[in-house]
């Protein structure tokens, strides 16, 4: 097997996982608020309407080792408003 095929292979296989385990991932529940995360945004100079709280609605993952993960769907649904990583990222960690 060439390196190049092994590589395609792997990043395959890490598609595959990953698709499984988001479900289960979003699923967890989040410590914080959909209301902190949507002041976050809006105390950054963006308008926080309905679209940023159905974003911020995805609470944040948390891990057993106590630290939280960003829920993709939250980063993702910010991201369709144009809203910078730099504060979508501290944002959806609140929700």
């Amino acid at each position: 097997m060439t390196f190049q095929r092994l590589k395609c292979t792997v990043a395959a296989a890490g598609v595959v996982v990953a698709a499984g385990a988001l479900p289960v991932l979003a699923a967890s529940p989040a410590s914080a608020t959909q209301g902190a995360c949507t002041d976050y945004v809006a105390k950054h100079g963006y308008f926080a309407g309905p679209k940023v709280k159905e974003a911020c609605s995805h609470g944040a993952i948390k891990t057993p080792v106590g630290s939280d993960w960003a829920n993709p769907a939250c980063l993702l649904g910010l991201a369709k408003l144009n809203i910078k990583s730099s504060v979508s990222d501290p944002a959806c960690l609140r929700a």
